[in-house]
């Protein structure tokens, strides 16, 4: 089977979109599960990521760093030995062979660290320049029903 499905959903007059029962019961996807909404403005897509734990602390990391073999590695072994989970990443050479940009979608809330503490280490790393952080805070609302 491919690792991508293909399905139409509609979105109803309050912008509910409904995920297509195959699609629904192939993720695991139940009712009450958060997910992320990521809207790529260039090239008009929305994706949804599926958060399995309520509880999900989400921070957005910017990560500037040395364009050098190994440095993501580096960056990305601090924050699994801090037991933060990446649900997203993205990657891009700003200046070949001078700096790179990594931007990471992480979850938290696993780890034993506070998120400044692992701003710090990442920020020790000698590939690392500069390390900027956003918590991305989940809106919960309830539906209602008409």
């Amino acid at each position: 089977m491919s690792s991508q499905l293909y399905e139409f959903a509609v979105m109803d007059s309050k912008g509910r979109i409904f995920i297509p029962a195959r699609i629904r019961a192939l993720l695991n996807v139940r009712e009450g599960m958060r997910f992320m909404v990521i809207a790529d403005l260039e090239r008009h897509e929305i994706r949804l990521v599926p958060l399995a734990d309520a509880q999900s602390e989400v921070v957005k990391l910017t990560v500037l760093m040395k364009d050098v073999v190994g440095a993501l590695s580096k960056v990305v072994d601090a924050l699994a030995a801090a037991g933060v989970d990446l649900l997203i990443t993205q990657s891009r050479t700003i200046r070949r062979g001078e700096l790179a940009e990594w931007v990471a979608i992480a979850d938290f809330s696993k780890s034993e660290l506070s998120i400044e503490k692992v701003v710090e280490r990442l920020s020790s790393l000698d590939v690392v320049k500069k390390v900027e952080w956003e918590r991305l805070e989940f809106a919960a609302y309830r539906a209602r029903s008409s």
